[in-house]
């Protein structure tokens, strides 16, 4: 066979010289050398010499002289076989049979125009005359001269060589198709020779790609467009990528292809239907092993930047794919043409609109799907290629979840929801639900094994220092992780920072069309006011144009995303991957990482002191390993994605199987029932606000979507109540600046919770009559924060709506032409002022109105929790001065024009009042401490509240008669106490405590000041703050010294007074 391929290029050299072509100048020359190399030891080239392959009969066959002769042929014909039905009938004289191997010529002779549109009769006009090739030559032999005479000699008749080569290709196809097997004389001979013709027009499709130059009209753009434009002809595609295998030339083939196409992708949006065709493309080539196994060293694979992000999205063949999605830059565009103002959008069109995104979406991701999971699929190279893609393009965007991140330097939405849905795919298979066999097949240590791909060295780690997690990454073995665990592991990384911009990015166009809409209609009204009639023009000619297209843009983009994350089909796919992960971590929590087999039993520790619990360093020296050096994006990544979702009708909080909101539920309640398996108080925060969403009532009237799995779920029974009182108290502290404003929102949350848990039974009110009993110091610390809320609240909402009511009523007096009262300022200054406080009064008050709430069930349910010596009396004189506010003299000042805007209703809030005094009324400590409080008991508050309540609202008046009896047993009392401090006459300033100046009644010495305090006022400041209140230095209870000394002196002089 290479002597035959040595001869073929002696004459092709002849034929060139004849051409005043050099061969060394020949284009064919590089190709003619590899195929020599190539093909001369090609086991499809090494086939039965030409005289044997062209023999009719195979030797197991009788002798030739039994064979039926065909219709005889004049012997000097030299026209194709088509032409013999028009010529006269021969004499009926026998003559010999002809040679196969001329009956196999004249056949291909007459098929030579319709599969190569040529000929060897050099008067047809019609097809391409083939000087090269004689009649009498053996198909098989001459098909190399063919293929090469039209290549390179006359050039193919077609804008491309390949749209050429497919040509011959298909026509070899079907003209073997047409040929009977049973009727057609030299069957095998002949099916061979199409066959060869098929192949070589494969083989040389590979060479144009390979060697582009060595070929007229084989631009490779030109080329690779002509698949893209049919993708129906996938088929010669795969022929020829087979071809390229067989000759081991696969990456120089993919090489000629991809890049061009990754090229023209990246001009495309899905805006633009021929981005499908180009998808179609990578499809095809995908799903052949031998590209798949190969396709991580095609060059535009790697980025051509590997520490700019962007790089990866724009030079990269994954980055142009995962690219393509509604949520491209612009692309929004595109699918809301029809709405041109955004303020009053047609629902109708919004409704069609979102259809048609989700509708693309749907197939685009489901594409882009299978075409990386062929990739993970296609060998070893290409899944870890493919994993160490996608890891690095999110070490290098973890900017993107950040308020202020510059997006233009960061890849977009687009390519980070696509990657994000593909990785959720991927890991479909192993996290089975509800079985999870596969969970063990995760690695706990991922994140700080060497083998990681992910940069996880500036990530906050559950509960653990910086120094424990190096210690701990020193002491990990060296494994190479499975596909699994990397997969897994990226996926929540993408979860967090892929999907998780988005939802930044959404919250951040909220704002800022806000700010935009502001500043067109100032533009817009300055424009009409404008004298200038110029100034005006060029006002809403340049300046108002380009805001409303920005306008454009950002509610475009803004409402694919609501239109993505409002498909519930979306939506619950992701809650899917959720659920995995939650059940993942309760697995990593359980000591036995027997979970799900083996349900949770909590806590995994009980404290010994109720200090403990606010003791971050103690409570970290019980977090599990390697629980603790999770890295705490991981959770929150979760979390995040459940808070966007419940914006959302389709939300799978409330839409998907309630066993699977179960087990978020249950890791909720995990993380907050065990202080020491989160240190992170945001992220506790944002559990309780879920949880709060699930518990408030629908618009129907029933109890909220969580509430059932509340009153049914045995470990939600058991520990909620006591997550969420703890949770209420350790928020005080969060570390942020906004820490202060923080608390309060997440006590509404709280509030709200044990308002509608009360509601479903005893089974709580029960709970919590034992926490006041058998965790005193738990309950009482609850108790101390909830009255610190209540006093601020109130007294902040009061001072509110007084500033409220003299801003109002200057405003009144302005307009009526009265003169201004110039400390409040101009027009436009008074106005700010009254919107401040309004602002101020409506958030505060509602969180009062919910504290209050919270003050009336449990003080009716525990009483006696309330009366403890710690914070008996700072209740009693928060109730007795709030009674004050709303009855007393100034209660006027509180008078404000549509109080319901503020959810101030005085009467309520009167009434609430007057039930938790009856609630405590029957405790003698509670009588006793209103008596004491000189500050703000006045008998006459509680007989005014009374009429107001008995003649303005539907207060029962039994309620009322109890409220006005317990005000006379404390004035009863006071006046009692009053005669013995009358007694005591005047007490020495060391018997008087130095925070409250009365009569101390234990006394103990704080051990680094050395100052003697009443130990009832230290341990209520230590319910709020763990110092020392005279230096500020740390201070636990059990280090107080019991003064005795000072202790027998006040006895002695109390004594002494009551002798006398």
């Amino acid at each position: 066979m290479v002597i035959f391929w040595k001869l073929q290029l002696l004459h092709y050299d002849a034929f060139m010289i004849h051409l005043h072509l050099p061969p060394q100048h020949d284009p064919f020359t590089k190709i003619r050398a590899k195929r020599l190399a190539r093909l001369g030891a090609s086991s499809a080239l090494a086939q039965t010499p030409p005289s044997a392959s062209a023999s009719p009969q195979p030797q197991t066959q009788p002798k030739p002289e039994a064979t039926p002769t065909p219709k005889p042929q004049p012997v000097q014909q030299s026209q194709p076989p088509a032409q013999p039905a028009a010529q006269p009938a021969p004499e009926p004289v026998k003559k010999p049979t002809p040679k196969p191997e001329q009956s196999l010529s004249q056949w291909f002779v007459s098929v030579l125009p319709g599969l190569f549109g040529a000929t060897l009769d050099p008067h047809d006009g019609k097809h391409m005359y083939l000087e090269s090739v004689s009649a009498d030559d053996h198909p098989e032999s001459s098909l190399d001269e063919i293929f090469m005479e039209i290549l390179g000699s006359i050039g193919v008749p077609t804008s491309s060589v390949v749209e050429y080569l497919h040509g011959v290709y298909r026509h070899a196809y079907s003209t073997s198709r047409r040929m009977p097997a049973a009727t057609t004389s030299n069957y095998e001979a002949k099916t061979a020779v199409l066959k060869k013709v098929s192949k070589l027009a494969c083989t040389y499709a590979n060479s144009s790609f390979e060697e582009p130059d060595m070929f007229a009209n084989s631009d490779p753009e030109v080329q690779v467009e002509w698949f893209v434009n049919h993708p129906q002809e996938s088929g010669f595609l795969v022929d020829i990528v087979a071809q390229a295998d067989e000759q081991g030339t696969v990456e120089e083939l993919l090489n000629g292809i991809v890049p061009i196409a990754t090229s023209k992708l990246l001009q495309l949006t899905v805006a633009t239907p021929q981005y499908s065709n180009y998808i179609s493309l990578f499809e095809t080539l995908v799903s052949i092993k031998s590209v798949a196994r190969v396709f991580s060293q095609i060059d535009t694979f790697e980025p051509q930047n590997p520490d700019d992000p962007l790089s990866f999205e724009n030079t990269t063949i994954l980055g142009a794919l995962l690219r393509l999605s509604p949520l491209g830059t612009g692309v929004g565009q595109y699918y809301f043409s029809d709405i041109h103002d955004w303020k009053h959008p047609s629902q109708s069109a919004l409704i069609n609109d979102y259809s048609s995104i989700n509708a693309e979406n749907k197939v685009v991701t489901s594409r882009l799907f299978n075409i990386v999971n062929s990739l993970v699929r296609g060998g070893p190279d290409t899944r870890q290629a493919v994993v160490s893609w996608f890891a690095r393009l999110i070490n290098l965007s973890h900017l993107r979840t950040g308020s202020h991140a510059d997006l233009t330097k960061l890849p977009g939405d687009g390519i980070m929801f696509n990657a994000t849905l593909v990785l959720i795919r991927l890991s479909t298979p192993f996290l089975d639900y509800p079985v999870y066999s596969k969970l063990d097949k995760i690695a706990m240590n991922y994140v700080d094994t060497e083998g990681s791909v992910l940069n996880v060295d500036e990530e906050s780690r559950v509960n653990a220092s910086l120094d424990e997690v190096k210690e701990w990454r020193s002491q990990q073995m060296e494994t190479e992780p499975n596909f699994i665990s990397h997969c897994f592991y990226l996926t929540l990384t993408y979860l967090h920072y892929g999907m998780g911009g988005i939802f930044s990015h959404a919250s951040r166009i909220k704002q800022q069309l806000k700010q935009l809409y502001q500043r067109l209609s100032m533009i817009e009204d300055e424009s009409q006011s404008q004298s200038n009639a110029a100034m005006a023009a060029m006002i809403r000619g340049n300046f108002l144009p380009r805001l409303k297209q920005q306008a454009q843009q950002w509610e475009s983009h803004r409402h694919t995303i609501l239109a993505l994350f409002g498909s519930q089909e979306l939506e619950l796919e992701i809650f899917d991957f959720v659920v995995g992960c939650c059940t993942y971590f309760m697995y990593v929590i359980d000591p036995n990482h027997a979970y799900p087999k083996q349900k949770l039993s909590i806590p995994y520790f009980e404290y010994s002191d109720v200090s403990q619990l606010d003791d971050a360093d103690f409570l970290r020296s019980k977090a599990p390993v390697p629980w603790r050096f999770m890295p705490e994006y991981m959770i929150e990544g979760i979390i995040n994605f459940c808070k966007f979702s419940t914006e959302f009708m389709a939300c799978p909080l409330l839409r998907s199987d309630e066993r699977k909101i179960m087990v978020f539920i249950e890791l909720a309640i995990v993380l907050l029932r065990c202080p020491e398996l989160l240190g992170n108080p945001h992220m506790k925060s944002n559990l309780v606000e879920l949880l709060f969403i699930g518990s408030l009532p629908m618009q129907n009237g029933t109890p909220g979507f969580f509430v059932p799995i509340f009153q049914s779920n045995p470990m939600v029974k058991d520990n909620l109540l006591f997550c969420l009182l703890d949770f209420y108290v350790m928020v005080e502290k969060t570390g942020a600046s906004s820490q202060f404003y923080d608390k309060f929102n997440s006590r509404y949350h709280v509030s709200v919770i044990l308002e509608e848990i009360w509601k479903g039974g005893a089974h709580y009110k029960s709970q919590l009559s034992d926490y006041s009993k058998k965790h005193v110091s738990f309950f009482v610390r609850f108790v101390a924060r909830m009255l610190n809320d209540t006093t601020y609240l109130l007294d902040e909402s009061f001072n509110d709506l007084a500033k409220i009511h003299d801003y109002q009523t200057e405003i009144k007096h302005r307009a009526q032409g009265g003169p201004a009262n110039e400390d409040l300022g101009t027009d436009e200054e008074l106005a700010e002022k009254l919107e401040s406080s309004e602002r101020t009064a409506r958030s505060c008050l509602g969180l009062a109105n919910k504290t209050i709430e919270l003050f009336k069930l449990f003080s009716k349910e525990v009483p006696k929790a309330f009366t403890l010596d710690e914070v008996v009396d700072r209740l009693a004189a928060m109730v007795d001065y709030n009674l004050g506010v709303l009855v007393g003299p100034k209660c006027s000042n509180l008078k404000v024009d549509q109080p319901e805007k503020y959810s101030f209703d005085p009467k309520r809030t009167l009434q609430d009042l007057c039930v938790i005094y009856v609630n405590l009324s029957s405790q003698d400590k509670f009588v006793k401490a209103v008596s004491r409080d000189g500050r703000s008991f006045n008998i006459a508050h509680f007989r005014k509240a009374q009429n107001i309540l008995a003649s303005k609202t539907f207060t029962d008046p039994k309620l009322l008669d109890k409220f006005i009896a317990f005000a006379e047993e404390a004035e009863s009392k006071r006046q009692a106490e009053e005669d013995e401090d009358l007694a005591l006459g005047d007490v020495p300033d060391e018997f008087l405590d130095p925070l409250m100046f009365t009569l101390m009644e234990d006394p103990v010495i704080l051990p680094k000041s050395r100052i003697s305090i009443d130990r009832s006022t230290i341990k209520a400041h230590l319910l709020s703050d763990p110092t020392d209140p005279f230096n500020r230095s740390p201070l636990k209870l059990e280090d107080v010294i019991p003064d005795e000394e000072l202790k027998a002196k006040i006895e002695e002089f109390k004594q002494s007074k009551r002798n006398t």
